[in-house]
Order: C-alpha cells, then structure tokens, then sequence
C-alpha cells in the first residue's frame, strides 16, 4: 500500500510539473537556412565585401555576435567570417580563388578537459556551417591584407556610436584595425542590412519564438505563483532561470525583477531587494533559446492584491497597451505604436511619468532599438555616424515582430507599472504571441492564489 501511494504520488507531481515542460519538440536551424541568409545578404551588398567578426570570450560565457551567428549558425569566440558576393568575385581573372570564407581557431588541447570543445578549420566545419571554404584563424589578417585587390567597399559591424571615455568598445576597435590594414577602402556599416533581413522572420525563426514565449508565460506564472511579502528579488530570478533552462533555453537574456522603489528602475538587474507588502513587483524576463529572445514584463501586487490607487494607474497602462496592440497592421509603424500608447498615458494626466519609448523589435531588426523614436538627430553620433533607418520610422511588414511596453513610474510612490508583450505582425493585423500571460488584474490577483508547481 505505502508502494502504491508512492506511485500514486509520483503520477500527480509528474502531472502537475508537466506544465513547466511546456514542449518536447525541438527543431533546430539547417546549414542552408544561414547559407540563404548569406545569399540574400550578398545580393544587397554586391558592391562590396563584408567582415564579420564574432565576439571574444569563452563559448558559453558570453553570447556571440547576434549577425555572426545570424549568418554562420555557429558560436566560435573571435571566427571572422568574410563574405564575398559573386559579382564581386566574378570581377577578377580567378573568381574561385575569392570564396567566402569562416576562419576558426587552431584546435587547442584544452578542449575538452578545461573547457568545451568548440569548432575548428576543417571538414566538420563544412558539415556544420555549410559554408565550403574555412581556414584557420591564424591566416585571417593576411587574407584580409588582400581584399583591397578587388573592392573599394568593405562593410563591417558596429553598433557603437559614442567613444567611451575608457577607449573604443571592441567593435570599433575592429574597424580601426581593418582601416589600417587596408587604408584604400571605405568603410561602410553592415548592421543594417542585416537588420533589413532581420526585419523580417522566417516561418522557422516565428516558430522558435512561439515556443521560447511558452517558456516565458510558464515561467512568469510559477513566479506569479510564488510571489508573497518577504521574498527576494534573487529567488523569483533563480526561479525564472531554473525554469527557462529545464525547459530547453540556453538562458536567460535578462531577469529584471524589481520591487518597491526598483520598480521604477527601467534595466534594474541587481535583483537583491525583499519584496514589502502593499508593494508591487515588476518582473521583465525573456529566455535565449536556439539564440533566439523573447521579451515579456508583467506588473503585479506584491500580497497578491491590488490597492485602489495600483488598480488606477495600472488600468491606465492596461489600456495603453491595447490602443497601441490595435493599430497594428503592415504598414504601420513603431512612431505610430508609440504615439497611441502616449496619447492614452496624457490623457490620463501621466505623461511625465512614462519616460521611454514603447516598442522595440525582438531579435534583429532595429539598430538602436528603444532608443530609435526620432528624438536622436545622427549628428550625435560623432565620429562613427552610421548610416541607418530609424527604427520608428521603418514600416512594419508581415513577419515583423516587437514589443508594445508603455509603463508609468512614479518615484516619488515608489510604483512602477509596465506591461509587455511580444507581437507579430500578420498579413491582416497582429498575433500575440505572449497573449497566455495574464494580465487582467482579475487574471493576475486569481493565478497570485494558485499554489506553486515548484516547491
């Protein structure tokens, strides 16, 4: 009998847990996915030659380059990848000798027994990258010392505008390498062409991103769910992470969980503050998955009930995001998204108090994101002006997918509402695609009763 019930048991937590395995199906991209977006990014700078370089660091411990992997499908710390369209190419007496090229590090034997093994020049790599030319690392610079052979234009990756008192940010460091290497060449920036490919995702890419916001609703519920006075930021973060890793995420991209006073801190991240009653908590989590993110912030009552003034100015942010949610369609842009959500907030007599702006798009598609909503004139980018779109005013297209987050903050009351969620623009309108997170203050205040799945 004390057998059967422990059967028993094990049979309900099974049950009950399986909410938080929220899919079982994996589907990974191909090497002719990334082998596609480099052709269709060659056929928009035929012009010239592209240079991309992956991050530094140890794989694993720091992301990589968002354009490098867009365009490899591998994380290599320091790959450089050289990208040659054909009619470049085609120029010269001896086209097959101007290949695109991956160059990897030397294979170390470290890997393996102090860190993970990682790719290297050979025919894996082939197999891996379907790219059919790779070289070792070592050769890259002398490799690149040749390019001024056959282009006047190089376009490289930067996405630094200001130099930092402390130095240049590594990849503009980068630039200021190829520039001395080859000094006959222009430079132009690659970042947004790959934006303008990123703009718009493929049915796969929308499909990844689907499945990594099931992650994020299940582990904002549990949160909710666990959510009482007394419990610290750190918890509710170690929660969300333990969450999106069980469920297949390579991480998480950001945990802002912020009570009280933080939560009218936008990005805070130090997430050590125990939660008071009567106040509320903001919880901003999005998980990396196949090195896909998603975006999601729900606002809630900190006891697990709203007051009358929470419920006020929440109502007023609930609002504004479903004005804002109902204009879009193709055509319609982030300036127009904004505009809707901020009318609302004025209206209500809150509009100094919402102090960013309300959209940004999700993995690739808007150099300077948030920050991009005409009020940056590109004179202030000094030295390292780029030549983009604005984000604002870049219209959105079927397969377009960003945030809609209006929020309220009132230092002064330390009360700090946002609402996030993630959209995809459709043929005909929008598709929610974070839509199973409540956020009704009935919905929230009635999951805040559930007992935790997670002991």
């Amino acid at each position: 009998m004390k057998r059967f019930c422990s059967i028993l048991f094990l049979i309900f937590s099974l049950f009950f847990l399986s909410d938080l395995r929220v899919f079982t199906e994996e589907k990974i991209f191909e090497p002719a996915d990334f082998k596609e977006r480099r052709d269709k990014l060659s056929s928009i700078i035929s012009n010239g030659v592209a240079i991309i370089s992956n991050a530094a660091g140890l794989m694993g411990r720091r992301g990589p380059n968002p354009g490098f992997y867009y365009l490899t499908g591998v994380d290599v710390p320091e790959a450089k990848l050289i990208l040659i369209p054909k009619e470049i190419a085609a120029r010269t007496l001896h086209p097959e000798s101007w290949p695109t090229t991956i160059y990897l590090p030397s294979r170390n034997p470290r890997w393996g027994v102090w860190d993970d093994p990682q790719l290297f020049a050979g025919e894996e790599a082939v197999r891996v990258t379907g790219i059919e030319n790779n070289a070792d690392l070592s050769i890259f610079f002398s490799d690149l010392a040749k390019l001024g052979e056959i282009t006047e234009i190089v376009y490289l990756s930067y996405g630094t505008a200001v130099e930092s008192p402390l130095g240049l940010p590594q990849d503009l460091q980068f630039v200021e390498s190829i520039k001395k290497i080859l000094p006959g060449v222009k430079i132009k920036n690659l970042l947004p062409f790959i934006d303008e490919l990123r703009w718009k995702k493929s049915v796969k890419e929308i499909e990844i991103m689907k499945k990594a916001s099931a992650i994020t609703v299940e582990a904002f519920k549990e949160a909710a769910r666990m959510t009482k006075p007394g419990i610290y930021e750190y918890e509710i973060e170690a929660l969300v992470s333990y969450i999106f890793r069980k469920n297949g995420a390579q991480g998480a991209a950001f945990t802002i969980i912020g009570s009280g006073p933080n939560s009218c801190i936008l990005h805070h991240m130090k997430n050590d503050r125990q939660a008071k009653d009567g106040e509320l908590l903001v919880i901003d989590i999005g998980p990396i998955y196949k090195s896909l993110s998603m975006d999601l912030t729900r606002t809630i009552p900190v006891s697990g009930k709203f007051s009358v003034e929470q419920r006020k100015i929440y109502s007023i942010v609930l609002e504004a995001q479903r004005k804002a949610i109902s204009i879009v369609k193709p055509g319609v842009t982030l300036a127009d998204v904004h505009q809707t959500a901020m009318e609302v907030i004025d209206q209500a007599g809150y509009g100094k108090y919402f102090i960013h702006g309300t959209s940004h798009s999700l993995n690739g598609g808007s150099p300077y994101g948030r920050r991009s909503f005409g009020l940056r004139s590109p004179e202030m980018f000094g030295k390292y002006r780029m030549d983009i779109y604005f984000a604002a005013d870049n219209p959105l297209q079927p397969g377009s997918v960003f945030t809609v987050e209006p929020g309220i903050y009132i230092p002064e009351k330390n009360l700090g509402i946002r609402i996030e969620d993630d959209i995809l623009v459709t043929e005909n309108g929008f598709e929610i695609l974070t839509q199973n997170a409540p956020k009704e203050i009935e919905e929230i205040e009635k999951l805040m009763k559930e007992k935790p799945l997670i002991k």
